[in-house]
């Protein structure tokens, strides 16, 4: 059976938000709930990722105490073909809708299967971010995830962005409240250039002001869905 796996950082941490999140996706897509202590068999991102695949593990939830090093964790996270979802400590249960910006990124189509799953199992509806954009990339994109949709009937809706591709991730986690979602899907970073390594990535500046539940997609081609 496939598992819903709650990343601890200390034992001494009742984690009772990711424990309430890990319980009801686990009930919702009919798989277990489990958790990992970090120690030095999954302290890096290549054992993390080996891990993850030996154990069939389908999400990562990770909950930001007060003192999370949130850094660490997306450096551990990079290499996983599975998706992962960071909370801070009271996030809601509340998939109601969720929200899914969309850049002119290819990769960004890679978050189509992911949102459907929570548009079949939770019946959450899907609020799409366009971009302010003067390219076609973003409306193609957003128009195979919209086939997608249909082809499971799943409710959603387009809201247009004030912001271009750059921005628009960020500006849907900052409006996330304000839209009644209750998640936000992202695509992790390629790679990490200097001006991330100076300023922080894109990832860990949305995680940094929002205290919306965020997951993270990584930009690959193998990628894990939650079902099938």
């Amino acid at each position: 059976m496939r598992k819903i796996l709650i990343y601890k950082d200390l034992d001494n941490y009742d984690y009772q938000t990711a424990e309430l999140w890990a319980e009801n996706l686990a009930a919702a897509f009919s798989y277990q709930k489990e958790e990992l202590i970090f120690d030095k068999k999954n302290d890096n991102a290549k054992k993390l990722a080996e891990f993850t695949e030996q154990e069939d593990v389908a999400l990562l939830i990770f909950e930001l105490t007060k003192n999370a090093d949130i850094q660490k964790y997306l450096n551990i996270c990079r290499d996983l073909r599975v998706p992962y979802l960071f909370l801070r400590s009271n996030a809601k249960f509340d998939l109601k809708q969720i929200s899914l910006p969309v850049s002119f990124l290819i990769e960004d189509k890679e978050k189509a299967p992911f949102a459907s799953a929570f548009g079949r199992f939770l019946k959450s509806k899907i609020l799409i971010y366009a971009p302010k954009d003067y390219g076609s990339k973003a409306r193609q994109n957003i128009n195979q995830m919209k086939t997608l949709f249909n082809s499971f009937s799943l409710d959603y809706e387009e809201k247009q962005g004030k912001k271009g591709s750059y921005e628009i991730e960020s500006e849907a986690a900052k409006n996330a409240e304000k839209d009644d979602c209750g998640m936000v899907i992202i695509s992790a970073s390629r790679e990490y250039g200097l001006d991330d390594i100076i300023f922080g990535s894109k990832e860990k500046r949305i995680l940094r002001k929002t205290q919306i539940p965020i997951l993270l997609i990584n930009p690959r081609a193998d990628l894990y869905v939650l079902c099938d």
